[in-house]
């Protein structure tokens, strides 16, 4: 391996700051990933030799092993389980699993056995909230888990750990949709791209007034004409399958099920911005899916769907698959090229932004999955068509996954404008107090709210609906939200790093009636400072559940 210095460093060129770096050090992190699967953990021995290896200095390769949650410098169990507890798993019971395994493995929680073959562990979201209480187990994703269910799962481990893929499936029911699950011919969006060129392709995706579909709503079109303009030789289109958002789990249908249309997607935003490579950015949630993932890229290739002199028109684009670690942060664009750049999954200063200097310094797009497939499909059935869903404001659809108190959990496609009761009878909910929208970042909306609207004109969101009925205390909800943003922060800027213990603290004293109304202003107020000066998505929105219910409770 090639040593190289100056990586990740901001240099003057032309007058401007701007951030240039090799690909070398973007090597890091699965470098790490790699001694983490083999050996359980990352010794200073290895952290040595890779930083020499990297012609860096050893606290490097340390600060990025201590940054993710799923590398570790420290000896752990052979089998490694993780229960998660996001607040839809805790609402189905993840306290008696986490009970079960300690009393099957005679441990706690953080401890390991003593014949050092399980670990037992508790992490955030993990995309099973349709199918709570769920686990990540040595790699694989395990639901709708009992007591029971746990004695089970251990001996399994003991014996044969390969069983458990077979035993318990990721799938999740969904229903039809008018837009991403509706059907075009393979390859169609990405021919019909190459014949319309570059210029007719940014117009047509600018036009269709699709919005990003990960929560912020970015218009695409701008982002893609931003980067299209930037004068580089090297171009990137990443794709951001790192959905870590509590009560967020479309991905991991979106996924399994259409996996050709994301990389169709991605292959139409190279020939929009004039990029030749592609990265899919995916949660180490879901390192099973990998190996479908691929063999679905090699079939494209295969079929001059991707590769050299795609279809014959001269165009050559390739993408690769990188794994995250369990760092919610990297959702956040700047943080995840970050990530892929072999740091820590730090967020960036903004500007310059990822369109002029994204990973290794050159021009980028970062789109969502559901993004990826929603642009084959304007491409492929024109603008037209996509226009007839959703309203003047937000065209098109949404995917939604539906979690909590509801007897139908699952991914649905819903055309935006759809009422928050129109969804809760969609999964057949009842006796419903509050509904949670857009996950542990978005807001939290009461029964006399429920004829609001899904869409940019009133309530946008990531995808993320956690249903509440009233026999739920909203406080701990909101408790649960909270301890998530703070382990999950990377303690980057004062106000989140600060603010949020806070929060926690003013919370634990309001269930208690400690509480006077100055003591609630200035909460307030720090609040609002916190959602105006943090630096990240993540510190800006992690007070919004508590002051959308902390208001109308209180």
């Amino acid at each position: 391996m090639a040593k190289t210095c100056g990586v990740g460093k901001r240099i003057i060129k032309d007058g401007k700051e701007v951030y240039v770096c090799d690909d070398t050090r973007s090597k890091l992190l699965p470098v790490l990933q790699k001694i983490q699967a083999e050996k359980g953990m990352i010794s200073d021995s290895d952290m040595q030799t890779v930083a020499g290896e990297f012609g860096i200095h050893p606290v490097e390769v340390y600060s990025v092993a201590t940054f993710y949650a799923f590398l570790s410098v420290k000896e752990q169990g052979r089998h490694i389980i993780r229960v998660s507890n996001c607040v839809s798993c805790v609402c189905a019971g993840s306290g008696q699993i986490i009970k079960a395994f300690e009393k099957e493995l005679n441990i706690k929680v953080g401890e390991t056995t003593s014949d050092k073959e399980f670990t037992l562990l508790e992490t955030s979201c993990i995309g099973m909230c349709d199918q709570a209480p769920a686990v990540f187990v040595d790699g694989k994703l395990v639901g709708s888990l009992t007591p029971e269910k746990v004695v089970v799962l251990v001996k399994e481990l003991r014996a044969n750990p390969s069983k458990l893929s077979g035993l318990y499936p990721v799938t999740s029911e969904k229903r039809s949709g008018n837009v991403i699950f509706s059907e075009i011919a393979p390859y169609s969006g990405l021919k019909k791209a190459l014949e319309l060129g570059r210029s007719s392709v940014l117009e047509q995706v600018r036009s269709s007034g699709i919005r990003g579909r990960g929560g912020a709503g970015f218009p695409t079109g701008v982002k893609w004409n931003l980067a299209a303009a930037a004068q580089s030789d090297q171009k990137f289109v990443v794709c951001n399958a790192d959905e870590g958002e509590p009560g967020t789990f479309k991905d991991r249908v979106l996924l399994t099920e259409y996996a050709q249309l994301i990389f169709e997607g991605m292959a139409i935003a190279a020939v929009a911005i004039g990029a030749d490579k592609g990265i899919l950015y995916l949660r180490g949630e879901y390192l099973s899916f990998v190996g479908d993932l691929e063999t679905e890229l090699d079939k494209m290739r295969k079929n001059n769907a991707l590769g050299q002199n795609i279809m014959g028109k001269g165009f050559n684009f390739d993408i690769e698959i990188r794994l995250g670690s369990g760092a919610y942060v990297c959702g956040e664009e700047t943080a995840l090229i970050e990530s892929l750049e072999g740091n820590r999954g730090e967020p960036r200063n903004r500007p310059p932004f990822p369109v002029n200097t994204g990973f290794l310094g050159m021009p980028t797009v970062v789109n969502n999955v559901e993004t990826c497939i929603a642009v084959t499909h304007i491409i492929a059935k024109g603008v037209d068509w996509f226009k007839t869903f959703g309203t003047e404001k937000s065209y098109g659809t949404k995917v939604i996954s539906v979690s909590g108190d509801c007897k139908k959990p699952g991914v649905y496609e819903v055309d935006f404008g759809i009422t928050i009761s129109d969804i809760l009878k969609l999964v057949q909910a009842e006796d419903t107090q509050a509904v949670q929208v857009g996950g542990a970042s978005g807001i939290c909306l009461f029964d006399n709210e429920f004829q609001r609207l899904i869409g940019y004109e009133d309530v946008p969101t990531g995808g993320a609906i956690i249903v509440f009925n009233k026999s739920r205390n909203m406080l701990d909800i909101v408790g649960n939200f909270l301890e998530f943003f703070q382990e999950e922060s990377c303690g980057q800027c004062t106000p989140c790093r600060e603010g949020i213990p806070v929060l926690i603290e003013m919370l634990e004293a309001i269930k208690k009636g400690e509480r006077s109304e100055k003591e609630l202003s200035k909460l307030f107020s720090l609040s609002e400072t916190m959602q105006c000066a943090s630096k990240c998505g993540l510190g800006q929105s992690s007070p919004n559940a508590f002051l959308s219910v902390v208001n109308k409770l209180i």
